[in-house]
C-alpha cells in the first residue's frame, strides 16, 4: 500500500472511534479563524496552521510567525445555564515543511448542580442553590512535521507535550463573574503527557479542503478536588474553502464530533469569508452556530492591516444572544 493510502486509512479509522470531545473547542485560540466564524481548517495557510490543520503549513507562505491573544465568553441568559470563560495565546512559527508552536488554552465554567438543604439558621433546613466549579488550563508545546503526498495534497502531525491542570469544587451559586473568578483561582496539580495531531490539506485550483482530528492518543489529567480523571477525548472537523474572487475566499467548517462538556455538547457549523479591501487592508466575517442542543448562534467581524509588506495586525469581535460566544482577539503575523 502507497504511503499516502495508509496515512488515509489512519486517518479514517480514528474518525471511526473518536467519541465526545472534553470541555475545549477548536475556537479557543486563533484571531484570523475566529474573525471568520472558526471556518478556517481548509484555509489555515499561515502558522496558526500548528494548531488549525498542520497539513496546511505545506500551501502557506515560506516562512510565517503568529503571536496571538483571544478571549472569549459564554454569559448564562438565566441561572439555569452554564457560564464560561475561555482564554487562549499562540506563539507560532511554519514553514512548508516545519513548524513549532507553543499555545495555552484555559477554560473555566460555572455550572448549575441542583440544591441541596443547609442548617440555616439553628438547624433550620433551607434549600441551597449550587453550582460547580471547572478549570481547564492545557500548555501545549510541539514541533509540526508535513508531508507532501502528491502534487496539491499534504499532511502533517503536530508531536506536542501537554501540560494539564484541572480542578473541580462545589459551592453555593452566586454573582457569576465572581464564581468564575473562583474557578480560576481553583488551586491545581499539573501532569504532563505526549498527544498529537492529525492535518491533511488539499487544494487545486479555486478548492481546498482540509481535515483536522485533534488529541489523538487522548491524553487523561489528575482532576484536584475530585477522585476522577479527565480526558481530552479525540476532535475532528473538515472544511471547505473556495476561491471566489482574486483576493477573497468563502469557507464553511463542520464538527465531525461533539465538543465541550457531557452536559452542553456542542457540534459547531461555522461559514465565513476573507479578502482584500484595499492593498493594505483585509476583512473578514462568519457566523457560528451548534446544530445539536442549543443553536448558540454567533457572528463575528475582523480585519487585518498591513503595517509593513510582511508584517499585518489581526484584530475580531465575536457576538450573540444568550448563552452564544462573545470575544476578542488580537493577533501579529509575519508572513513572506
Amino acid at each position: 500500500m502507497s504511503i499516502w493510502l495508509r496515512y488515509l486509512s489512519i486517518a479514517l479509522t480514528l474518525l471511526g472511534t473518536v467519541s465526545p470531545a472534553a470541555a475545549q473547542t477548536f475556537e479557543v485560540v486563533g484571531t484570523r479563524a475566529a474573525g471568520m466564524g472558526g471556518a478556517f481548517v481548509a484555509v489555515a495557510d499561515d502558522a496558526s496552521a500548528t494548531y488549525w490543520n498542520p497539513g496546511g503549513l505545506a500551501l502557506g507562505r515560506m516562512f510565517s510567525a503568529v503571536f496571538d491573544r483571544s478571549v472569549t465568553d459564554q454569559k448564562a441568559g438565566t441561572l439555569d445555564d452554564r457560564s464560561r470563560h475561555d482564554t487562549g495565546s499562540l506563539i507560532g512559527l511554519g514553514m512548508p515543511a516545519l513548524g513549532f508552536a507553543h499555545y495555552q488554552l484555559r477554560t473555566t465554567a460555572v455550572t448549575p448542580a441542583g440544591t441541596m438543604l443547609a442548617g440555616f439558621p439553628q438547624g433550620a433546613e433551607t434549600p441551597v442553590r449550587m453550582v460547580r466549579l471547572d478549570k481547564l488550563t492545557t500548555y501545549h508545546t510541539g514541533v509540526t512535521l508535513v508531508q507532501s503526498l502528491f502534487q496539491g495534497v499534504a499532511i502533517g502531525t503536530t508531536l506536542k507535550v501537554v501540560h494539564g491542570d484541572v480542578a473541580t469544587a462545589m459551592v453555593p451559586d452566586g454573582n457569576r463573574n465572581e464564581r468564575l473568578d473562583d474557578a480560576s483561582n481553583l488551586s491545581t496539580e499539573g501532569t504532563d503527557k505526549f498527544d498529537a495531531d492529525l492535518g491533511i490539506m488539499a487544494g487545486g485550483g479555486h478548492l481546498k479542503m482540509g481535515l483536522t482530528i485533534r488529541n489523538l492518543t487522548e491524553p487523561s489529567f489528575t482532576v484536584t478536588g475530585s477522585s476522577d480523571r479527565l480526558r481530552l477525548q479525540r476532535q475532528a472537523r473538515a472544511g471547505v474553502a473556495v476561491s471566489v474572487a482574486e483576493g477573497w475566499a468563502v469557507a464553511g467548517d463542520f464538527d465531525l464530533t461533539k465538543n465541550g462538556p457531557e452536559d452542553a455538547p456542542f457540534r459547531a457549523f461555522a461559514a465565513g469569508t476573507e479578502g482584500h479591501l484595499t492593498h493594505k487592508v483585509f476583512v473578514r466575517s462568519g457566523f457560528r452556530l451548534s446544530t445539536t442542543g442549543k443553536a448558540r448562534p454567533s457572528v463575528s467581524a475582523g480585519g487585518s492591516y498591513s503595517v509593513l509588506s510582511a508584517v499585518l495586525i489581526d484584530g475580531q469581535a465575536t457576538w450573540g444572544g444568550d448563552n452564544a460566544d462573545h470575544g476578542w482577539g488580537i493577533a501579529a503575523r509575519v508572513v513572506y
